[in-house]
């Protein structure tokens, strides 16, 4: 992709969380996240996961794949101009490629409200799921670099000495919680199917939203970083990770490559079962999507937005969220 496209997607969980962001991948207003989660819904939600960066090195080369604006007018990197396709259905998904190989990543967030045994138990989970999924020639590192704040999603965060993010690191996951001397943040936890993860936090300071900018508010974040995760893959590998609000009544499950799958396929036969009563059957549409490589591309500054799916046609894609739109205020 040439240019940066900056219409957004949306998913949300059904009690109040969501994720959102933009095609190109870098985050433009303050209410971009990966996990912004309803803890005290349905007013306030807060800022946990921001994005993971993330950067392959194939044959001793490297490649930085995210995209970010700064204060001090830089894009970098510009892992836009790596992005193939982005397609909507069923999921957000991202691909990135260079030559002999291609990277997918994919963003679900599970419907709030589970029912994870068979005395029928309910609990509430505020979670978001990624997966990486490589193919290539020859085997790749990749780094993954999370982002975290622990804010309402109305302001943004700000380094602060006073302010520390304590990680207790387990055997494929990290226990994250906020702190300074007037407050106690939100725990929550994450997890990974493989890789080896390495502590090194640190604060990022100057990230620029540049839609905040157009608003005449306030425009500028620090992101603090506990860490890093790499992991070698091979061709075919796949990598899955979650960010989950932790809570008494829920339930750790295993990650594994066809965790994303599952996800996608029990929502959908939520939705089957919600709709059922309407006589909507949930069928896939194909997929809506922008490919830097087509005649067809959407993502070519000529071609008009993505249209909103309709609801007989695929109702997993209004509940799980997809809007190639510009979001407004919210």
């Amino acid at each position: 992709m040439d240019e940066l496209d900056s219409r957004e997607w949306l998913l949300t969980n059904g009690l109040g969380s969501f994720a959102s962001g933009t095609v190109c991948d870098a985050h433009t207003r303050t209410y971009h996240g990966w996990l912004i989660a309803a803890l005290e819904p349905p007013g306030q939600r807060t800022l946990l996961l921001s994005r993971i960066d993330a950067s392959l090195e194939i044959g001793g080369q490297v490649f930085d794949l995210g995209t970010n604006f700064w204060t001090s007018g830089a894009i970098a990197p510009m892992g836009y101009k790596l992005l193939q396709k982005f397609q909507v259905d069923p999921v957000p998904t991202w691909i990135w490629g260079w030559n002999n190989w291609q990277l997918r990543r994919r963003l679900v967030m599970p419907y709030g409200l589970s029912t994870p045994n068979l005395s029928g138990d309910v609990w509430f989970q505020n979670s978001v799921l990624i997966d990486y999924h490589y193919e290539g020639i020859e085997s790749a590192t990749l780094s993954l670099r999370p982002l975290v704040g622990d804010r309402i999603f109305h302001y943004q965060q700000h380094a602060d000495s006073d302010l520390e993010f304590v990680q207790l690191v387990e055997a494929q996951s990290i226990l994250l919680q906020a702190r300074s001397p007037a407050w106690v943040g939100t725990s929550w936890q994450l997890s990974w199917s493989q890789g080896r993860y390495q502590p090194d936090g640190m604060w990022y300071w100057g990230y620029r939203y540049p839609e905040e900018t157009a608003r005449g508010l306030s425009d500028r974040e620090d992101l603090y970083t506990p860490g890093a995760l790499t992991v070698t893959l091979n061709p075919g590998d796949t990598i899955t990770l979650e960010a989950r609000v932790r809570s008494a009544d829920g339930c750790d499950f295993p990650l594994d490559a066809q965790t994303v799958d599952r996800a996608i396929a029990e929502e959908h036969q939520r939705l089957r079962t919600v709709f059922a009563g309407l006589g909507i059957e949930a069928q896939g549409t194909g997929s809506e999507d922008a490919d830097s490589g087509s005649q067809d591309s959407v993502l070519s500054p000529s071609s008009s937005p993505l249209p909103w799916p309709s609801l007989s046609s695929n109702p997993a894609i209004n509940l799980l969220s997809i809007a190639l739109q510009p979001m407004g205020r919210l």
